[in-house]
């Protein structure tokens, strides 16, 4: 045999291996081009818009996300700790969304495509992919392809992913979902050990697309393996043991590094923040389940008055079933009582109590007056957020994705009866009703055309951009709270690159906003959005200084370079109040763009000045006691003090003590200075004299021996605020 006849063999190999393949996986590949098509279709315009994404809010989030992981990834850093937002603090990441899986796998689309186009890319892709996980699904448990079809339809277009998709990347990751359920049944069902391993590797892809779905799928296996003990009698059985076994520890080996990051962040830091309040808000009303989404073209005017009454935003209160999924789901359970039918029945209700949170709600009503009492009806959320990790899933409305999965599965099975008992043939019956359920269902979740927000940068930020100067700058107004942030600016910081002191995260540790809160002139900054026109703000807070003529050492100190304000998000008082804080601090009259509606303030460099500022430790917020700033601290508070040379002075406060008498020392720069006893009646002037400060930082320490107490703990003050407290103090100075 001579070498063009090795070759023609070899060629004839590799083409029959490929038709095999081809023939093999044909459905598979028909269902993918079929899903793309309509996905393209369904979700208009996102796939023919030039720079702009889909939704809006959040979605600016999770654009910064992928940016800062190719950032941390390509310079070899962690992703889970940014130093980019909340200057000069920075932030943990750990329980921020950040859907590490899509954000790395972002990288080579930002590469090649752009930031903005990368993520339309991963977006589109998330649905065809959840159909396609889904029909894979239902195939393997009906044998049906035309009932699986239906099926990846329902899972992929249906109103919760829709209504996620607005701007939450991490919770539209649903593709991993139905895969992992397909090889955690496989590993039950089969002997296989890949089957096992593949498992576990959905599983973990599950996990790095979102950790809300890691506590989901951790619950629906315990409610699998159950029932499948409960029924068939096979889950202790060796073999089976030896598969689930060898799913869950190669789970657990190869997912510890990303978890490593989010067990560090809840035991070594004080994680409160991530168990802030949204259980009964982010609860789903139990209309909301029947009550076509508000996306929708033709039903979108009809079904707002009843909307306006649901709690939570359209992302969390959108959970409708549709009428055609939930009849042939009904008509499942009535007519197949099979184990699997059951289960699956069962999967849906359990899911769908979930979703329903702690308390009913019925049209945005979760409590009743009957005769002089307030009636609750509780649900079993009420007792299962208080479990630890589970209550990490503060959102109840969000089960309603495996509440989809389970009726979705439930059509499968119906339809798959349904195509059974009709005849064959181009034009049978059985295509017939394929055809009008496929129609009925797409009508019903109809969300074309999908919602889109313009992704251009403004002028200035260009001008950052080429500035190769490392500095951080404010932006004006925050939006909302004084420490949370418009997201948009941390998408604009995908551009220029410049460290920002504003910031925002889905969960925010409180230690990366005690910058802006405890800072003078940041805070007040921060805060000018709540100084409406005709209410004169204060300057003050508890140490006695001109926060106006510190403001240019406060800046320079931080390094920071430019005051960005928008002028179309304020009032003229608003930014009257922002000129006059910076008075002393610019460099020539500010700069407008007025295209983009932006003031941009340059801050004179020079020499830094003296001035105090609260540190980030131990202070709470200031409060106003009868027109005096104060401020209550735990057991240590530091304040720092900056001068440009050598002082001695003296240092004076008013203290109070909670609840009942405590004694205080004051450190500077570590050495005890003096010991003084504070009363809980009344506040007592402490003078210490003859303060040794050097020049630049020095460190002033409160620090109170006997600790400090909280008032829900104290039975007699019937009070259920959980702070720690231990004196309050007011009117620092320095003389």
């Amino acid at each position: 045999m001579n070498r063009s006849d090795r070759d023609f063999g070899v060629l004839d190999v590799f083409k029959g291996k490929l038709k095999f393949l081809l023939d093999k996986w044909r459905t598979s590949i028909a269902v993918f081009v079929l899903y793309t098509v309509l996905t393209l279709i369904f979700t208009y315009p996102v796939a023919f818009s030039e720079n702009m994404v889909p939704g809006g809010g959040d979605v600016f989030q999770f654009l910064w996300f992928f940016w800062s992981v190719k950032t941390s990834l390509l310079s070899l850093t962690t992703p889970y700790y940014s130093p980019m937002i909340f200057y000069p603090s920075g932030v943990s990441l750990a329980f921020s969304g950040i859907t590490i899986l899509n954000s790395a796998a972002s990288i080579p689309l930002q590469i090649a495509f752009g930031l903005v186009n990368a993520y339309n890319i991963i977006w589109i892709s998330s649905f065809i992919l959840s159909g396609c996980g889904m029909f894979l699904l239902v195939k393997y448990l009906t044998d049906d392809t035309k009932a699986a079809f239906v099926s990846g339809l329902i899972f992929m277009f249906c109103p919760y992913r829709f209504a996620h998709a607005l701007g939450h990347m991490n919770l539209i990751s649903t593709q991993w979902i139905p895969l992992y359920i397909l090889f955690l049944t496989k590993t039950v069902d089969e002997k296989k050990l890949s089957n096992a391993l593949l498992a576990s590797l959905f599983l973990l892809l599950n996990t790095l697309s979102c950790y809300y779905y890691l506590i989901y799928m951790f619950t629906f296996t315990l409610i699998y393996l159950l029932y499948n003990e409960l029924n068939n009698k096979n889950i202790f059985k060796i073999d089976v043991v030896k598969r689930v076994g060898i799913m869950a520890i190669s789970f657990i080996f190869v997912v510890s590094p990303f978890l490593y990051p989010l067990f560090k962040e809840m035991f070594a830091s004080k994680s409160e923040y991530m168990y802030y309040s949204g259980f009964v808000e982010y609860s789903a009303d139990l209309l909301a389940f029947f009550v076509p989404s508000i996306m929708h073209p033709v039903f979108k005017d009809i079904v707002s008055p009843l909307y306006a009454n649901f709690t939570g935003g359209w992302a969390e209160f959108t959970v409708f079933a549709g009428y055609t999924v939930i009849i042939i789901s009904a008509f499942t359970f009535l007519k197949l009582r099979t184990k699997e039918v059951k289960f699956w029945t069962l999967s849906a209700a359990i899911f769908f109590i979930l979703s329903l949170g702690p308390i009913l709600h019925i049209r945005g009503v979760f409590s009743f007056a009957i005769e002089h009492y307030t009636v609750y009806i509780p649900l079993p959320y009420a007792i299962l957020m208080q479990i630890p990790l589970f209550s990490l899933a503060r959102v109840p409305s969000r089960w309603d994705v495996l509440v989809m999965l389970s009726l979705a599965v439930l059509c499968g099975y119906g339809l798959n009866h349904i195509f059974k008992s009709c005849t064959r043939g181009v034009f049978s019956k059985k295509n017939l009703i394929f055809v009008v359920v496929t129609v009925l269902i797409l009508f019903e979740y109809l969300s074309v055309p999908y919602p889109m927000i313009s992704a251009e940068v403004p002028e200035i930020y260009r001008e950052l951009a080429n500035d190769q100067e490392d500095y951080a700058i404010i932006e004006i107004p925050n939006y909302g709270p004084s420490t949370v942030t418009r997201s948009e600016y941390m998408y604009y910081q995908t551009l220029h690159g410049k460290r920002l002191v504003n910031g925002y995260t889905s969960r925010t540790p409180d230690h990366a906003t005690k910058f802006i809160l405890n800072t003078p002139l940041i805070n007040q900054l921060m805060q000018i959005t709540q100084w409406d026109a005709g209410i004169e703000p204060s300057f003050n807070d508890i140490i006695d200084q001109d926060i106006i003529n510190i403001a240019p050492a406060i800046l320079n100190y931080y390094n920071i370079r430019y005051v960005l304000v928008h002028e179309d998000l304020l009032k003229k008082r608003q930014i009257e109040l922002v000129k006059e804080l910076l008075q002393n601090s610019t460099a020539g009259d500010p700069r407008i763009y007025e295209n983009d509606s932006i003031i941009v303030f340059d801050i004179r460099e020079g020499p830094i000045g003296p001035f105090i500022s609260l540190t980030n430790s131990g202070w709470h917020g200031l409060e106003d006691w009868d027109g005096i700033p104060t401020r209550w601290i735990e057991n240590d508070a530091t304040l720092m003090i900056y001068t440009d040379e050598n002082h001695v002075v003296d240092l004076s406060f008013k203290a109070l003590s909670f609840y009942r008498p405590r004694s205080v020392e004051v450190y500077v720069n570590d050495l005890l200075e003096m010991q003084s006893q504070v009363t809980s009646n009344n506040f007592v002037i402490t003078k210490v004299t003859g303060v040794r400060l050097k020049e630049g930082v020095n460190i002033v320490r409160f620090h109170v021996p006997e600790g400090g107490e909280r008032p829900s703990d104290i039975k007699a003050m019937n009070n259920p605020d959980s702070r720690c407290f231990s004196i309050a103090i007011q009117g620092i100075e320095i003389s």
